[in-house]
């Protein structure tokens, strides 16, 4: 925890509202990324969580705390199943109006 600053108080309170979400939660900001990381006490060898995408804390980070809970696995990996399966279509879909393009 050289390279970490435990946060224990900010502007919006996120450091004590993500204890809501699970009372292990803890965030650190990382000097060596510039990046602020979820950890989870409870979790045995190594705390870290996550890299919370944002360069500042607000309720993104509640939502994405809550939403990447290991409850809710099944159905993050179902979002990301279909995501990937629009994008997938959506690239289909745009070959085949070049194909057309080039053919006509």
């Amino acid at each position: 925890m050289k390279n970490q600053i435990l946060l224990d108080c900010d502007p919006y309170y996120i450091a004590s509202r993500i204890k809501e979400v699970d009372e292990n939660y803890f965030i650190v900001y990382n000097r060596n990324r510039n990046t602020f990381e979820l950890h989870n006490s409870s979790q045995k060898d190594n705390s870290y969580a996550l890299t919370i995408p944002y360069d500042t804390l607000d309720e993104r980070t509640i939502f994405l705390a809550r939403k990447t809970r290991k409850e809710n696995f099944d159905k993050l990996i179902k979002e990301m199943d279909e995501d990937n399966q629009k994008l997938q279509n959506s690239k289909i879909k745009d070959a085949v109006e070049q194909i057309k393009e080039v053919i006509t």
